[in-house]
């Protein structure tokens, strides 16, 4: 048997049906993940993905996001024996790449292949574009009130 079939994937874990609520307080998370609410409690301060939102009255509520990642924690945690920090990285390794899908195009500016004069062109250019594009979205200026003469 391989890891994979030894022990599920986090992404994979049965997870209960979490469709009739928005939020969720810390012993109903506890109840649905088989987790304590100490140990919630500390993972949010181990973890920087898992910022349940606290009401008014400095209560957790959970959402559907934050009771994923508890049961992704769980599995790195104790099914796949990874330590804390060890966690931390697999989840951060995770996110990296949603973070660098970015569009291509966006920062397409060949700097190091242009001469000083020609980065200057190429920045003004791209500086007027960005101009004409606010100037065609922009609201329309509101005429100013005359003032009352005094007298």
């Amino acid at each position: 048997m391989t890891r994979s079939q030894e022990s599920p994937q986090p992404d994979a874990v049965d997870m209960p049906d979490l469709s009739g609520k928005l939020y969720y307080t810390i012993g109903e998370v506890s109840e649905l993940t088989g987790v304590k609410p100490h140990v919630l409690r500390y993972w949010e301060s181990e973890f920087p993905g898992l910022k349940p939102r606290k009401d008014r009255g400095g209560s957790r509520r959970y959402r559907k996001r934050d009771i994923e990642a508890i049961f992704t924690i769980k599995s790195l945690l104790y099914e796949e024996g990874y330590r804390i920090a060890g966690a931390r990285q697999v989840l951060e390794q995770r996110r990296k790449p949603q973070v660098e899908q970015k569009d291509p195009k966006q920062m397409a500016m060949p700097f190091e292949q242009l001469d000083r004069g020609e980065q200057l062109a190429q920045i003004r250019q791209e500086l007027a574009e960005v101009m004409d594009i606010l100037r065609d979205t922009a609201p329309a200026p509101r005429a100013k009130k005359a003032k009352k003469a005094k007298g």
